[in-house]
């Protein structure tokens, strides 16, 4: 495995498998993952906010050795990216990402995922159209795109380059 340091940072489109990657990775390494969704949501759905999620970050980025995974709010975005060793980007095709999130849904729409307690999964076409078109990632591009970026970002292009990465 190629060396990524000890400060990670997972990023990519939602449902493209950076939780279960991040996990994967994290026991590979021996360092510890924050999952993004666990800390900014309560149950219920009920999100605390950017700036919380941001201040909780500033002290996880404090630590020596993390992996961080998910959708990380703009306030955090340059200081968060700033202290990373790699940023490893999932850019997945449309059509997995997609298939996965029916497949999240479907499969935790009872039962909700370990890191959500009380937050069952809900589908939503308005949600598959966003994970579709990488509509959340705009923002993110443009950042990753900066000189300062570019020599820390991997970009991952398919699950078998992520199990590669991973072997």
């Amino acid at each position: 495995m190629q060396h990524l340091g000890k400060r990670i940072v997972v990023v990519g489109v939602s449902a493209s498998g950076k939780s279960t990657f991040s996990k994967k990775l994290s026991l590979k390494l021996g360092i510890p993952v924050t999952l993004m969704d666990s800390l900014m949501w309560q149950p219920g759905w009920k999100y605390i906010g950017d700036q919380a999620v941001a201040e909780k970050l500033e002290v996880i980025s404090e630590t020596p050795e993390w992996i961080i995974e998910g959708y990380v709010v703009k306030p955090a975005r340059t200081f968060l990216f700033d202290k990373a060793d790699t940023i490893i980007y999932l850019d997945y095709s449309p059509v997995v990402a997609s298939l996965r999130y029916i497949k999240r849904w479907w499969l935790h729409s009872v039962h909700p995922r370990p890191e959500l307690p009380g937050s069952p999964e809900k589908f939503s076409f308005t949600f598959l159209k966003l994970v579709w078109t990488k509509g959340e990632t705009v923002s993110l591009n443009k950042v990753l795109v900066e000189v300062k970026y570019q020599q820390k970002v991997l970009k991952l292009r398919s699950p078998s380059e992520a199990k590669r990465l991973l072997s």
